[in-house]
């Protein structure tokens, strides 16, 4: 049990390193991969036999002491953090870059492990405040103009949305006396409709969206995964805004918020599509893909069935793993031509290395679903978790979305020469793609078979297929007709008038649903 306690004490201790013993860094993080890869080993082993396990710090009782708790979501977490964490090693080997950047590296990873092991409403807010910092520090590392203002919209709206959070935990341990998500549970099991408990629900949910790529909430994302690193970019798409789904996946087994998540996930996968066909530089485009792709993950945690959670965890891991990858490919591209415009890359295609070329194929690939790359058997598990036609109808249109803005690279992939890459950033590449194209069975770690057997049928990769073909053919034609969007509200003042109109939307939802 002492297991969830040391992963992310393990990065903390490293990041003090860092800074006293800075000519190691690489070699602490290479160290700190490595016990990460034994320890989340040892984790398995442990759940693969408990299920869960727990462990409550400080010597108090869970009323008062920090409880922490590892089950198959924060496994499948874990093992998506070291796939990214050792990909990032390998993509900056070479970089000359700063200890404190890799103090904050390992901040950032602990503060992950420790989201994941949270069981607590406020210990929540601390880490994912931290997180929030870390961010902030990670996004404006480069110190541009526009990295730096890009990184402010993050620190100002973030914390925003966490102090409408902390109102909800302070109403929450009002009336229950409690932060700890166990014993609240146990108290809210007959007050389910009670005001205070949609209040509450409404301000947790509202806080936690700005951090979890929920679209009319999380509009500082755009900006601040398109202006930093490609290291830092992979690090805040594939994994760090995971985390605040993480945390609604805890809350949405205790409030109720399937008929909110429903909405919401509903508005985030199609506005987040929209703005994604729209977007002709590379790096927004895919960070508007990922709040789309956070529109499936809000629709499978308010389904609910158990298909439906582990396509959750499934989805989780390949969108991890394949943005991570895009991310990662669209840096290295963009530093080879110079160019950020896609349209200005396909043009330069020959100065990009073929290996970066075969990495974006391979991402391309990997999220809009084909067979049998990552990203088909999420939306598999997702479709077959639930039963409504609607819920089935709006998932296959996000995917046709996600094929219709990603068919503007296929020049890209055109077989040409290109320039030279550093071994260390291919193995980066290597390390996600692999997974990407092997990803069935890495599944069975976590998945039963019985779910496989009820979700893989010709019918499923006939209708995948059928959107994938679709969705390439009318690419073009709804890409010359396409209407220019309004981009006002992605500005800071705006971005806070949106948020907390959406604090009454959310209510509305709850009070309705």
């Amino acid at each position: 049990m002492t297991i969830i306690a040391l992963l992310p004490l393990l990065h903390f201790v490293c990041a003090v390193l860092c800074l006293s013993w800075q000519r190691g860094t690489r070699g602490i993080i290479l160290a700190a991969l490595l016990i990460d890869a034994v320890l989340l080993g040892a984790l398995f082993a442990v759940l693969d036999q408990a299920g869960s396990i727990s462990i409550t710090l400080g010597g108090w009782g869970r009323n008062v002491g920090i409880e922490l708790v590892a089950d198959r979501t924060s496994l499948v977490f874990g093992f998506l953090t070291l796939f990214l964490e050792g990909s990032i090693l390998c993509y900056l080997w070479r970089e000359h870059l700063q200890p404190y950047f890799f103090m904050l590296l390992h901040l950032l990873l602990g503060a992950v492990f420790s989201v994941l092991f949270a069981q607590d409403l406020f210990n929540i807010y601390v880490i994912m405040e931290l997180l929030t910092l870390v961010s902030f520090l990670l996004v404006g590392y480069g110190k541009r103009p526009y990295q730096i203002w890009a990184s402010l919209k993050y620190l100002f709206l973030a914390s925003l949305g966490m102090g409408i959070y902390l109102l909800g935990v302070a109403v929450i341990y009002y009336h229950t006396g409690t932060m700890n998500l166990g014993l609240i549970a146990t108290q809210l099991a007959e007050q389910q409709n009670a005001m205070w408990v949609l209040l509450a629900s409404s301000l947790l949910v509202t806080g936690i969206a700005v951090k979890a790529g929920i679209f009319i909430f999380s509009l500082w994302l755009p900006a601040a995964h398109a202006s930093a690193s490609p290291a830092v970019s992979a690090l805040l798409s594939g994994l760090v805004i995971k985390m605040g789904v993480v945390v609604l996946l805890r809350l949405a087994a205790i409030f109720p918020l399937s008929g909110s998540l429903l909405v919401l996930g509903s508005l985030t996968g199609i506005l987040g599509i929209v703005y994604a066909i729209a977007a002709h530089e590379l790096k927004y485009m895919l960070a508007f893909q990922t709040l789309s792709h956070i529109g499936y993950l809000l629709i499978g945690i308010a389904t609910g069935s158990k298909i439906a959670v582990s396509g959750i965890l499934c989805y989780v891991l390949a969108h991890g793993l394949v943005k991570g990858l895009l991310f990662l490919a669209a840096g290295s591209a963009i530093q080879a031509t110079g160019k950020k415009d896609i349209r200005e890359l396909i043009t330069e295609r020959s100065n990009i290395p073929l290996v970066t070329r075969a990495a974006l194929l391979i991402g391309t690939l990997g999220i809009i679903g084909l067979p049998p790359f990552a990203g088909f058997y999420g939306k598999a598990l997702l479709n077959a978790g639930t039963q409504s036609y609607v819920t089935q109808t709006i998932l296959a249109l996000l995917s046709f979305g996600t094929v219709v803005s990603f068919a503007k690279l296929i020049p890209l992939f055109w077989f040409e020469g290109g320039s030279y890459l550093p071994r260390t950033k291919s193995l980066s590449f290597l390390i996600l793609a692999l997974p990407t194209v092997l990803f069935f069975p890495l599944t069975h770690l976590f998945v039963p078979a019985w779910q496989w057997q009820t979700s893989l049928n010709t019918s499923i990769f006939i209708k995948n297929l059928v959107v994938i073909g679709m969705g390439i053919l009318l690419a073009r034609p709804i890409a010359n007709h396409f209407p220019r969007l309004e981009k006002r509200f992605f500005r800071l003042e705006e971005a806070v008038v949106v948020i907390l109109s959406g604090f009454f939307l959310v209510f509305l939802l709850l009070l309705f649903t």
